[in-house]
């Protein structure tokens, strides 16, 4: 994917390029060496904090307590970041992200 792209739901997965923008479904955190999960049509609760995903991290059972419905919106997350996204956004925008494409 180049560039990586984040999105929303209704943003279809895939290789993304300038052209066909895509959300990238093969991201890596560099940071904590996880795979980045993501959650269609959910967003994190505002209480979410580094602890709660280091110690829950990747069972869905557990990571619910702190999802909330919202249409549109995708809740993306690894050990160490999360991030809930409701448009296509370049992922080079945010520099508090640590996540890259490992196709």
């Amino acid at each position: 994917c180049c560039p990586v792209y984040l999105g929303g739901s209704s943003t279809p997965h895939g290789i993304g390029t300038n052209i066909s923008q895509r959300t990238c479904d093969q991201l890596r955190c560099t940071a904590c060496d996880f795979r980045v999960l993501h959650y269609d049509d959910y967003l994190w609760d505002k209480s979410c904090d580094y602890l709660f995903f280091r110690n829950n991290m990747p069972e869905l059972s557990k990571l619910r307590v702190k999802m909330m419905k919202k249409e549109g919106t995708r809740a993306y997350a690894c050990q160490c970041t999360w991030r809930s996204v409701d448009e296509l956004t370049d992922l080079s925008t945010d520099r508090q992200l640590r996540w890259g494409d490992f196709c």
